[in-house]
């Protein structure tokens, strides 16, 4: 039998956190639960559903793109253990051992791709420095939520870590995804790659300020992400590629300037807006990275992205549901507020279910391609 690579495990598995997440805040008023649906919602968000894809992701990626091995048993057995340690403690109301859970985590994959940078003799994407970062800030961001300062956690852990990932690996994926070369991945200027790496680091030291409670950093942040999104994945440019995905990551750089400039305009409502990134930057570009995943990997055509109409749902209901938890946000009666809430859970529900319908068995059943396309 053929060993499953990575992302044939964790991919479904992020897809069954997607659905648990979400589903607690339907069952929340039935007594199944002692934790506040919100603490579980959380927890199972950011842990389960985007770490599965991220773990996926990398333990799938860093060995191709380093010309190394491939993760071995071992690797196997404690990064599934460590994930279903997450999924267990993500119901504690007491949550250090979901952080100090996480922490493992964190360490492990660390330890997993300098192994392989190591034994490298490869280039190196240019990205892999916000990998890095992002690897940092999830580490510091537990280690704050551990402690009880949750204020700080949510910059780090929740925003911080995903957005450096995002910023970094979207240079490759963004170009890809609209059809059009990776100009600035390719290039040898110096100067541009300093600044590229810099920008990471004033990244992480403004989401560090905005948990300090800096509103400025709110600020700070749009304006860099903005020169991210101008000067390094040049979202200006036009692309002629019929698929919705195209779409899709232009929605997720829209969301990440404007999640910020709101949360600079109306810092008491930083978690509404906020949920523009979640669900609008983070859960978007991560079902837009595994259809592209599912595809290269699974000996299918690309080109199924351009003909998927399933794709277009997805975008679509992930819209919906920005739309309809900003509505949730706004509101302050009780059943309007549940009426918003229930509504967006509902767009996601579908949202997921449809990538499910289109894609979940392709991660299982190979295509008609001769090999992999990565």
């Amino acid at each position: 039998m053929k060993k499953l690579a990575p992302y044939q495990i964790f991919f479904p598995l992020g897809v069954f956190n997607a659905f648990l997440a979400i589903g607690v805040w339907f069952v929340q008023e039935l007594g199944w639960f002692q934790t506040p649906a919100m603490l579980i919602h959380a927890k199972l968000i950011a842990g389960g559903f985007l770490w599965c894809f991220i773990v996926g992701f990398l333990m799938t990626a860093i060995p191709k793109m380093t010309a190394t091995a491939s993760a071995n048993k071992l690797e196997y057995f404690l990064s599934l253990l460590l994930m279903f340690l997450l999924m267990v403690f993500s119901w504690n109301l007491d949550s250090r051992p979901f952080y100090l859970t996480h922490i493992m985590l964190v360490i492990f994959m660390i330890g997993f791709g300098l192994r392989r940078l190591i034994q490298s003799n490869k280039a190196f994407p240019i990205f892999f420095s916000h990998i890095g970062l992002g690897m940092l800030l999830a580490l510091v961001g537990s280690v704050f939520y551990f402690q009880g300062q949750s204020f700080m956690g949510i910059h780090l852990f929740h925003v911080g870590a995903v957005l450096l990932l995002v910023l970094g690996i979207g240079t490759r994926f963004f170009s890809f995804l609209s059809g059009l070369p990776s100009i600035f991945e390719n290039t040898e200027a110096q100067t541009a790659r300093v600044s590229f790496h810099s920008c990471g680091l004033l990244m992480a030291f403004l989401l560090y300020c905005a948990g300090r409670g800096f509103t400025w950093a709110y600020l700070g942040l749009t304006i860099v992400s903005l020169v991210y999104l101008f000067a390094i994945w040049k979202v200006q440019r036009k692309s002629e590629r019929a698929s919705a995905l195209k779409y899709g990551v232009r929605i997720v750089a829209l969301m990440i300037p404007l999640s910020f400039f709101l949360s600079w305009l109306k810092p008491a409502m930083y978690v509404t807006w906020l949920h523009l990134l979640f669900i609008g930057c983070f859960a978007l570009i991560t079902f837009a990275v595994a259809t592209r995943v599912v595809l290269a990997h699974g000996s299918y055509s690309t080109d199924l992205e351009m003909k998927s109409k399933t794709l277009w749902w997805v975008v679509g209901l992930l819209v919906l549901g920005v739309l309809s938890r900003v509505g949730y946000g706004f509101t302050t009666d009780p059943w309007f507020r549940k009426f918003w809430l229930h509504l967006a859970a509902t767009f996601w529900v579908f949202a997921v279910g449809a990538w499910c319908y289109s894609y979940l068995k392709k991660i299982f059943v190979p295509g008609q391609l001769s090999k992999p396309s990565c």
